[in-house]
């Protein structure tokens, strides 16, 4: 397994670009680690166990740089809009989905009029997909404390506002937050 590592990771620093990696990778990474520091920690020879710290040590040095230069990949991918088509590892799609997504609620919040660009990301994290994200919306009345100046997108992609002082809006849970965060509005009850 050491080698299939080794071999990975001169592969991934030769490349400019991500190259495939088997969806299961870094659990069989994980597994055969976790076997070889058993074994350094085991071993009573003390000559032995040096020579087994020592190949651990480079093995975690391989792992940790393949790991740095795959996120970069990644996260210039990201920051470049490109669609990745290259087969990932699921904890690297994984990666690649929220920080595609994060990266999305970031540029709303630049872009969004100073008085609303707060999104709660905490909420929007643990999403996965738009289409999970749109079947999950909950939504929620607030009052608003002040006017709005412009009309700003909601995390369901809806527009919203402007909104005037007193005015009652139902509004996307993650962007209420927002505005309840920063004073612009307040939470209120609906009773049936």
């Amino acid at each position: 397994m050491f080698d299939k590592i080794q071999n990975k990771w001169k592969e991934e620093r030769e490349k400019t670009n991500l190259t495939p990696m088997n969806e299961a990778f870094y659990g069989a990474m994980r597994d055969f680690l976790k076997t070889k520091s058993v074994r350094a920690k085991e071993e009573i020879n003390p000559l032995i166990k040096k020579v087994l710290v020592e190949k651990l040590n480079r093995m975690q040095f391989v792992v940790d740089d393949l790991l740095k230069i795959r996120t970069t990949k990644i996260i210039q991918a990201v920051l470049k809009k490109e669609e990745l088509t290259v087969i990932l590892a699921r904890e690297e799609q994984n990666f690649y989905e929220r920080m595609k997504m994060l990266y999305d609620v970031y540029l709303k919040d630049v872009f969004s009029p100073k008085d609303i660009a707060y999104t709660d990301v905490d909420s929007i994290v643990g999403k996965l997909s738009d289409a999970e994200v749109e079947d999950s919306i909950e939504y929620v009345a607030i009052r608003f404390l002040e006017g709005t100046k412009d009309h700003f997108q909601g995390v369901d992609g809806n527009q919203y506002g402007p909104f005037e002082k007193e005015d009652i809006g139902i509004l996307p849970k993650d962007n209420a937050v927002g505005l309840v965060k920063r004073e612009i509005a307040e939470n209120i009850e609906v009773t049936d």
